[in-house]
């Protein structure tokens, strides 16, 4: 288990040309070709709530405390390194002055902080490769860390390769595990993700670390619809934000606003949001610059929005909104998708995409449009057809779970009862002679 880690330690004695010490995790031939040592690998990477960010203090890949020396690069080696460049003149700026794989490493990692809080995905990418390069352990787990965020900013969510990172770095642990929840977050797996979230606040050795992770409990409970208690565990985390590095300081702004306006304070929540999309960083967050567009057209509308409880099964009666709510094009895409696809599993990160907006600020838009959360609001559709063809149809009762999308009887029988008081046999001896009174 990834948990029991033992720290290996390579031989780095006497090195002069690159060797990787790691099993391989992710395979980078494609972005280093040949230049790729034989039998070699990379490690390290992660996805936007926890990663590093660019003006955290340059962290050190190789601490004193432990203990891997210190080893030089015969010029052979330095030059060998510009082979994978596709900016010569870059490397060659990184290299100069450098005596040290441990001091390359270093100054590698501070410019893929800068690359990644910006969110510039091909510098953090190649930069990442040459990092792997490196014949210091920790500098490849670190590299494939961020190689693995690379590949979630293109929706592929690498959770193996987070596993393998978090039992062997030292120094990204908390990171690796973090990312591991957000992937399980945006897949609609809570209790997974509130696992290894919990875990890695135990792995939490800084304090920006600690509050990333806190933030992303927070998110996984607001996703729930337990938005009370996220605000609160935010809140919580202010007076530290402080101490913490600057890009997650923002982060926890717009989480914060999000939340805010979860519970109708709207003016507070557009001051929190635009002093988010006013730092630096700003520009590259889009779900920062939704919050605030949120926050001001919630602002202008100042308005709770309600659904009432259906009477009858109609696929389309949960897309009327009140008439002082302005339709969002993309809630009614969704609902459509909903509708077309109650049959089967579908993950709160597929309806996010179908928005084309991030789980987080999707949630947030529906409820605003609906009054519900996307999860309840899939629940109340697929009750609603379940009561349909009961009282429509002789379809026995596994065959209509199987039509609304509920893979347990537990769980449809919890469901149901939930919405009409009784169990689906029940419902069916009272109100199946209805459909049979009622000819169009």
């Amino acid at each position: 288990m990834y948990l029991s880690i033992t720290s290996s330690r390579p031989n780095t004695n006497n090195v002069s040309e690159p060797k990787s010490t790691v099993v391989p995790l992710l395979d980078l031939s494609d972005t280093l070709g040949a230049c790729w040592p034989t039998g070699g690998t990379s490690p390290g990477s992660q996805i936007q709530p926890g990663a590093p960010h660019s003006h955290q203090p340059p962290g050190k890949l190789c601490p004193a405390s432990a203990g891997i020396e210190r080893h030089s690069m015969s010029k052979q080696t330095e030059s060998s390194f510009l082979i994978v460049s596709s900016v010569p003149a870059f490397y060659q700026h990184l290299l100069r002055g450098i005596a040290t794989y441990e001091e390359l490493g270093n100054r590698i990692l501070t410019e893929i902080k800068a690359a990644y809080a910006f969110r510039q995905v091909e510098r953090v990418r190649e930069l990442a490769s040459i990092l792997a390069r490196l014949p210091i352990k920790e500098c490849q787990l670190v590299a494939q860390y961020y190689l693995v965020w690379c590949q979630c900013r293109k929706l592929e969510y690498r959770t193996d390769i987070l596993e393998k990172i978090a039992e062997q770095t030292r120094i990204y642990k908390a990171k690796a595990l973090k990312s591991r929840a957000t992937f399980d977050l945006y897949e609609g797996k809570s209790e997974s993700a509130l696992y290894f979230y919990a875990e890695a606040l135990k792995a939490s050795e800084s304090i920006s670390d600690y509050v990333a992770t806190s933030r992303g409990i927070a998110a996984a409970k607001s996703i729930e619809g337990f938005h009370a208690s996220a605000l609160r565990d935010i809140e919580n985390l202010l007076p530290l934000i402080r101490h913490v590095d600057p890009l997650i300081y923002f982060e926890v702004l717009n989480s914060y606003a999000v939340e805010l306006l979860e519970t109708n304070r709207i003016t507070e929540a557009q001051d929190v949001a635009f002093i988010a999309v006013s730092s630096p960083y700003g520009p590259f967050y889009s779900e920062w610059q939704e919050t605030l567009s949120e926050a001001r057209s919630s602002r202008r509308r100042s308005s709770v929005i309600t659904v009432p409880q259906p009477q009858e099964y109609d696929a389309t009666q949960y897309e009327s909104q009140p008439q002082d709510t302005l339709p969002d094009l993309r809630v009614e895409i969704v609902i459509d998708f909903m509708n077309a696809n109650l049959q089967r599993s579908i993950s709160l990160e597929e309806l996010a995409e179908a928005a084309c907006l991030s789980p987080s600020h999707f949630s947030h838009l529906f409820k605003s449009q609906t009054g519900l959360s996307p999860v309840q609001y899939l629940i109340n559709l697929r009750m609603e057809k379940a009561r349909h063809l009961l009282t429509t149809s002789l379809l026995s009762i596994k065959e209509i779970m199987a039509l609304v999308g509920c893979d347990t009887r537990s769980n449809f029988l919890n469901h149901f009862r939930t919405h009409f008081d009784c169990t689906p046999t029940e419902y069916r001896k009272l109100h199946f002679h209805r459909p049979l009174n009622h000819r169009n």
